[in-house]
């Protein structure tokens, strides 16, 4: 297993109040785009209306390892992640999948593996839509990747941020999870 992309914890991040709410108390979360051999994590703080990236990258199995090994894995270094951070949010992307079922069990698979490893440590788990954290991130339920990493650099006030679109997809879900969190009625909303 390989977890890539260190800690950024020096950055502090400014978030436009009419995102989130200000707060006396930090609040810290973990988004998760859930792959077969590849899990991307992000690890956000809030306190008052600023936001740190404390940590993002992914967990990554050796292709070729096969189920249920790549589960195991998976949930290994997900739970390694959680017990450093520990975070009170999951925000973990709802699955679509239309062309390649063989893929979606997969990781539909992983998916449930990382919800049950959520759900034992009693973590509080939101689960946005794409469309949702597209329009969460850009304002569109229709903006493309490219849209979304720019968008995120304009919100979380960072440069550049290096790693594979997984662990960008897991930013951009913790950041609409910090949303929905703070919300009664968007925390309800799936």
């Amino acid at each position: 297993m390989l977890r890539t992309f260190g800690s950024l914890q020096k950055w502090s991040l400014i978030l436009d109040t009419i995102f989130m709410r200000s707060s006396s108390s930090s609040l810290r979360i973990i988004g998760i785009d859930p792959g077969s051999h590849r899990a991307g994590y992000a690890v956000l703080e809030k306190n008052a209306s600023k936001i740190k990236i404390l940590n993002y990258g992914t967990v990554e199995v050796p292709s070729g390892t096969p189920s249920p090994d790549n589960l195991l894995m998976l949930r290994k270094g997900l739970r390694e992640i959680l017990e450093e951070f520990n975070p009170s949010i999951a925000s973990v992307e709802e699955m679509f999948f239309a062309k390649n079922k063989k893929t979606a069990s997969r990781v539909f698979e992983s998916r449930g593996v990382l919800l049950v490893t959520l759900a034992e440590l009693n973590i509080r788990i939101l689960e946005p839509t794409v469309s949702q954290i597209k329009k969460g991130t850009t304002g569109s339920g229709t903006a493309d990747k490219k849209q979304i990493r720019h968008a995120l650099k304009l919100l979380l006030n960072v440069e550049l941020l290096k790693g594979h679109d997984d662990s960008w997809d897991a930013i951009a879900a913790a950041y609409v999870g910090l949303s929905m969190s703070s919300s009664p009625l968007l925390s309800k909303l799936r």
